[in-house]
């Protein structure tokens, strides 16, 4: 074969693997394409349908009904109530759970993780509480609720049980001892989970101590009568109703429980996160 020939069939071979490439380079850029126009639809078709839902929940749910003001329900555990199916008070309406995780520095509740575990995967919005002592220091009562509870995306703020317990109860603790203590347990508590804890209180506590210093923390009342406000005017954002609520889901009907409200609809509660 001649010099020219080979040349030529050289330059063949050449130019058909640049044609192959082209075409190869042509196709990736098409399947690409393809790739991206799918994953377009898929993305409007999502966010349609989560619009459409949405719309949908704010028009059946964001209205105040008369006769049920207070239509997120919810309810406040520990080891005391022993076996719960919290798949079976879900199915009764129950939205929200507070569950108590640690008291003063050492103690932890034994069903805490139990408890935290299979009310969340029965899809009730969950939140943990410390039963705040008077005798041990805010530091390390605050170290034993971290050590205890996870920071978990879309749970209800910590909250603080402010109450009085033991020989407090005709001996209250003066505002300085409680403060001392309480200041750093909601400072640390804010630090770690970025959100400001709840405070639980009574109406007696919440006059005598907590209203006027602590007005930047969302509330958890307790009382009986559901108030329209505080003692002080401002809004509750929890409130305690009950402690003798019974259900067949909770310890087989032989343990009494608490059942709670939160201050808005179910829209409101839907992207309630705390502050």
């Amino acid at each position: 074969m001649s010099p020219r020939k080979r040349r030529t069939g050289k330059y063949s071979k050449r130019l058909t693997r640049q044609r192959r490439k082209r075409h190869f380079v042509r196709d990736e850029k098409g399947a690409w394409k393809k790739i991206l126009k799918a994953a377009c639809l898929v993305a409007c078709l999502f966010i349609c349908i989560f619009t459409a839902r949405n719309i949908y929940f704010f028009i059946t749910e964001s209205g105040v009904d008369e006769e049920n003001p207070y239509p997120v329900r919810g309810v406040d555990v520990s080891v005391y109530q022993l076996d719960i199916d919290w798949e079976g008070l879900a199915s009764e309406g129950i939205d929200f759970a507070f569950i108590k995780a640690t008291e003063g520095s050492s103690h932890t509740d034994e069903r805490f993780e139990e408890n935290w575990e299979e009310a969340g995967d029965a899809g009730i919005k969950t939140g943990a509480y410390h039963f705040l002592s008077y005798d041990t220091p805010g530091e390390s009562q605050a170290q034993n609720y971290i050590e205890t509870v996870e920071k978990r995306l879309g749970s209800l703020p910590p909250v603080v049980d402010v109450e009085f317990y033991g020989d407090y109860h005709e001996n209250h603790p003066s505002k300085e001892k409680m403060y001392e203590i309480l200041d750093v347990v909601l400072e640390a508590l804010e630090d770690r989970y970025g959100k400001r804890p709840l405070i639980y209180t009574n109406t007696y506590i919440y006059e005598s101590y907590i209203s006027g210093r602590y007005d930047d923390y969302e509330i958890w009342i307790s009382d009986h009568d559901i108030p329209d406000t505080l003692p002080d005017g401002r809004e509750w954002t929890f409130c305690q109703y009950t402690f003798r609520a019974t259900s067949e889901h909770v310890a087989g009907g032989e343990k009494y429980f608490d059942m709670n409200v939160f201050n808005g609809s179910q829209w409101d509660f839907r992207w309630y996160r705390g502050k």
